[in-house]
């Protein structure tokens, strides 16, 4: 902490400059802004940020939180861009594995809208608790600076319990194997999850059944798969090759034999089943799945509901994005806390 501001980052990234740089041409990044419907381009140094994001204002100092932010992607970087270059992560070494980990976990806690939703929790606690005092330090900083300091000081406290909600997840990579632009956002590490949990949610990084997607280039995206999906799943591959036996034993049985279309049921059910069991050991074994059309418009999809604001891709193609925010005109202010 010091007074020599001059000295400081004053412009902090929300996404690291060189994740973005890995979705840029000649240098500039193709951006639509979700509020506005406007198009426009800005170098990776200039996007996806905001003046003082990870600085706080002390009296006349200031604390700059970017030096550890800094780090972390400093650590993470090298091995990222051997991903993207391999696709692949079969050369991982456990702590190359720890470091990423820890890096997709601090790109959850950095984003905008995480920002936001810790601040809607505050104000929600103002309104119905106005006599609580939730700043300490009035003296030292105005109440807006302390929401920002408790957010950034929370980000790292919590960062070896929240990153070992990773180390127990299946991680793999879903590589481009089609046309069409990969988004990226100001909320990048998005996360999905298809059952529902009540008044508990269903979003959170140790929530079961979470999906997690990170897009680490154009073409390349870590995934996270919770390892209960993964035993469901292979439950029910057996239990559906069970079922299909069965079917095959009691017409195989009959009086009147297999008829031809027991036959092509029993074939198409057993298709469908390898056609499944191949996917999975890509996902299992292989741990690299191929992106298809349906996969890339899904974690499209992701990125413009997730996102505060911003998308970015690498070419100027927000067809996608336009429409769905058109259609479903929530999507164009995102999820954020609700509150009962």
């Amino acid at each position: 902490m010091g007074k020599s501001h001059n000295k400081l980052p004053r412009y902090n990234h929300y996404v690291p400059r060189f994740i973005l740089e890995n979705f840029a041409t000649n240098g500039q990044l193709s951006i639509l802004d979700k509020h506005t419907l406007k198009q426009f381009k800005l170098p990776p140094y200039r996007a996806m940020g905001e003046k003082d994001f990870t600085n706080v204002r002390i009296g006349e100092d200031i604390l700059s939180f970017e030096n550890r932010f800094t780090y972390i992607e400093d650590q993470a970087a090298p091995i990222i861009t051997q991903i993207v270059a391999r696709k692949s992560l079969t050369f991982l070494t456990p702590m190359d594995e720890a470091i990423l980990h820890t890096f997709v976990v601090v790109q959850f806690l950095r984003s905008k809208k995480r920002r936001l939703d810790q601040a809607a929790v505050g104000a929600e606690i103002r309104r119905r608790w106005p006599e609580i005092d939730q700043n300490p330090l009035k003296e030292e900083m105005p109440d807006d600076e302390y929401e920002k300091f408790a957010a950034l000081n929370a980000t790292f406290s919590k960062l070896d319990e929240l990153a070992g909600a990773l180390i127990s997840k299946h991680f793999y990579l879903i590589v481009k194997d089609c046309t069409g632009e990969l988004y990226i956002s100001d909320n990048p590490a998005v996360m999905h999850n298809s059952k529902q949990y009540g008044p508990y949610g269903n979003i959170g990084l140790a929530v079961p059944h979470i999906e997690i997607y990170y897009p680490l280039s154009r073409d390349v995206v870590l995934a996270y798969m919770c390892p209960l999906t993964m035993q469901e799943t292979e439950a029910a591959h057996i239990a559906t090759d069970s079922e299909t036996n069965a079917i095959f034993g009691k017409g195989f049985l009959s009086p009147t034999g297999l008829s031809p279309v027991d036959i092509l049921e029993i074939e198409s059910r057993r298709k469908e089943v390898r056609r499944a069991r191949d996917y999975y050991a890509l996902i299992k074994n292989e741990r690299v799945i191929p992106m298809t059309p349906d996969t890339l418009l899904f974690l499209n999809s992701l990125q413009v509901l997730s996102s505060f604001r911003y998308i970015a891709c690498t070419r100027k193609t927000f067809d996608f994005a336009i429409r769905a925010i058109t259609e479903r005109p929530h999507w164009r202010e995102g999820v954020g806390i609700q509150f009962t």
